[in-house]
């Protein structure tokens, strides 16, 4: 969940009963998209329902871009490796995209946890 200002403004929801990770993004309340991992074997690649967006990652999962349908790019996410937790940093082309480009980095943040967290028990 996403608060700014007291009010909630975007939630990511994971769909747990799913064969591939899955997130349904709210923005206000209101259901704007989906977020599903594509199976793929080298780089991550993730279909969302939104704007006709498609992201595509780097094999170690640092780095990640987010275009349109044209591919133009929407997005440009990294990690940066030397902090203590996850911390990205997001270049977004059009100011008006920063909150839905933030809410999938989200959801992409909350895939890797899930992973990580089934990998450890």
């Amino acid at each position: 969940m996403m608060i700014l200002y007291g009010n909630e403004v975007g939630t990511v929801l994971e769909k747990v009963i799913t064969f591939l990770p899955k997130f349904e993004i709210y923005k206000n309340n209101e259901y704007i998209g989906c977020l599903s991992k594509e199976l793929s074997f080298f780089t991550p690649h993730y279909n969302i329902d939104y704007n006709g967006w498609h992201i595509v990652g780097t094999l170690t999962e640092w780095n990640y871009t987010i275009v349109d349908e044209s591919y133009d790019i929407v997005a440009i996410i990294r990690i940066e490796i030397f902090n203590v937790t996850d911390t990205y940093v997001i270049d977004v082309k059009d100011p008006e995209n920063t909150l839905d480009a933030l809410m999938f980095v989200l959801a992409i943040d909350a895939k890797k946890c899930t992973r990580n967290k089934r990998q450890n028990n």
